[in-house]
């Protein structure tokens, strides 16, 4: 199988941004009250934000959220001096459907995670909170769920992910020179 070079860039171009991307914080979304939640994206019944406390969690509960995706590995929430709160526990006391899938690294983008996503929205009763450590590892995930599933280009993907600073990339950035994420028609 030989790549191209269009995918390969695009491919590079993801994996920056998931590691350059800051952390997050400022304002909840429009339509929560306002709190010291991250910063966070709605997309439908879709929010994608920053690793949420407790309290943002109980808030988000009381806003309507009804389940959780988070993509924070099994380390990272083990770890309380990173997760002060045992998260699954607190959001099966809060009544909230809850899954963990972790993604460590570029290896960790895997199809098997986009589809548990997909299914989870798809069974969901109301919004979906899907975040990770910054938010940039759950923008990844949602840019490839809004082209795999809502029909949107790549790069309508990615400008949806602007305010959690997944957009504009690195490369564009640095460079000043405007970019534009396409897909390649397959051979």
């Amino acid at each position: 199988m030989t790549l191209r070079p269009a995918l390969v860039l695009t491919s590079l171009l993801l994996l920056a941004a998931c590691a350059s991307a800051p952390r997050v914080s400022g304002t909840a979304p429009a339509a929560a009250p306002e709190s010291a939640r991250p910063k966070a994206v709605v997309r439908g019944d879709i929010i994608i934000a920053a690793q949420p406390t407790a309290e943002d969690l109980a808030a988000w509960r009381a806003d309507g959220v009804r389940s959780v995706f988070n993509v924070r590995t099994p380390a990272e929430m083990a770890d309380r001096t990173v997760v002060p709160f045992d998260e699954a526990a607190l959001a099966a006391g809060l009544g909230l459907v809850y899954a963990e899938h972790g993604i460590a690294g570029s290896q960790g983008y895997r199809p098997e995670i986009l589809d548990a996503f997909a299914a989870a929205v798809a069974a969901g009763d109301g919004p979906v909170l899907l975040h990770c450590g910054t938010g940039a590892r759950a923008g990844l995930l949602y840019a490839a769920y809004a082209v795999k599933y809502l029909g949107r280009s790549p790069d309508q993907a990615m400008r949806d992910l602007e305010p959690l600073g997944l957009w504009p990339l690195p490369l564009e950035r640095l460079t000043g020179l405007p970019l534009r994420l396409e897909h390649l028609e397959q051979p």
